[in-house]
């Protein structure tokens, strides 16, 4: 063996020593290789203590509409966005709502949702929320609390009978959440087209169109 090599393998396993007893250079060097086995195309990704997951869009041809709600100190706000199979805006909105809770924030959100779809002439194949409790009190799976009840009698009415209406993890409802945290700063209702959305949602609607990945934590 030459010299050239035998001082190679030195230096490489110099390299791997200073790696294994730096805890911090470890740790980057594992994330990174980590990172770099990711798979986008296989969402959700496991990873160690957590998930990834995104906004997947809807089949060709559909609409999907995804709407979330905020109480922040019993102020009611909520927002929500259409979205086509390509990830682009249809329609997104924004409102403040209000005193109550969160399950009545939640349950304003859907209901302004799919009134605006219903005055737009829009319909919808899928519904996204990430609220568990109110997929399941919407799919009489739980029974809803009085106060919003009759909120979600009108859902129904409301939403075309061939949808759908899941739950989503709050990172696979990023756009939405961004848009009712917005709705804190309205008086009424706003809506919006892509060119006209509030600063404060670009990020969220870019990182869906591109299929960003959000880590979910444990």
């Amino acid at each position: 063996m030459s010299w050239i090599c035998v001082r190679n393998q030195v230096i490489q396993g110099a390299h791997d020593l200073s790696i294994s007893f730096n805890p911090k250079i470890q740790d980057s060097y594992i994330n990174q290789l980590r990172l770099n086995h990711l798979s986008f195309n296989r969402i959700p990704v496991v990873v160690q203590n957590g998930t990834w997951t995104n906004w997947q869009v809807p089949p060709y041809g559909s609409l999907k509409l995804n709407t979330d709600g905020s109480c922040i100190d019993n102020a009611c706000a909520g927002g929500g966005v259409v979205r086509d199979h390509t990830g682009m805006i249809i329609l997104a909105f924004s409102s403040s709502f209000g005193i109550g809770n969160s399950a009545e924030a939640e349950a304003k959100a859907m209901h302004l949702g799919l009134r605006l779809c219903s005055e737009s002439g829009l319909s919808i194949s899928f519904m996204e929320l990430d609220s568990l409790f109110l997929v399941n009190c919407f799919n009489d799976l739980w029974d809803p609390p009085w106060a919003i009840e009759y909120i979600l009698r009108d859902c129904k009415n409301l939403i075309p009978s061939h949808a759908s209406v899941s739950h989503v993890f709050r990172e696979a409802n990023g756009h939405a959440d961004t848009l009712a945290a917005h709705g804190h700063t309205c008086q009424g209702i706003f809506t919006f087209e892509r060119d006209s959305l509030p600063t404060t949602c670009h990020a969220a609607y870019q990182a869906d169109l591109l299929g960003q990945p959000q880590y979910r934590p444990p």
